[in-house]
């Protein structure tokens, strides 16, 4: 929690950092979500590469696999960080 309040991170980066994998960052991270309170996880959406389309409703901590515009699955991964 103490480096996602320091700078926002993807989740493969965390994974990266923690050596260990996506899925198990991904768990942690919904686990968080739900146990920081009064502070929040706050996630800077996903956006696609190809249109600039920007998931803003999107609420998963999940990559999204593919824009809902173009159809490209070139997306930049969402960055989490604690407020």
């Amino acid at each position: 929690m103490q480096i996602l309040q320091e700078n926002r991170h993807t989740a493969q980066q965390l994974a990266n950092y923690f050596q260990t994998t996506l899925k198990e960052i991904l768990e942690d991270l919904e686990h968080i979500q739900k146990s920081i309170k009064p502070k929040k996880l706050k996630i800077e959406p996903s956006f696609c590469k190809s249109c600039n389309f920007v998931f803003k409703e999107r609420g998963k901590v999940s990559k999204p696999s593919k824009c809902p515009r173009c159809k490209s699955e070139w997306i930049e991964a969402q960055m989490f960080f604690i407020e």
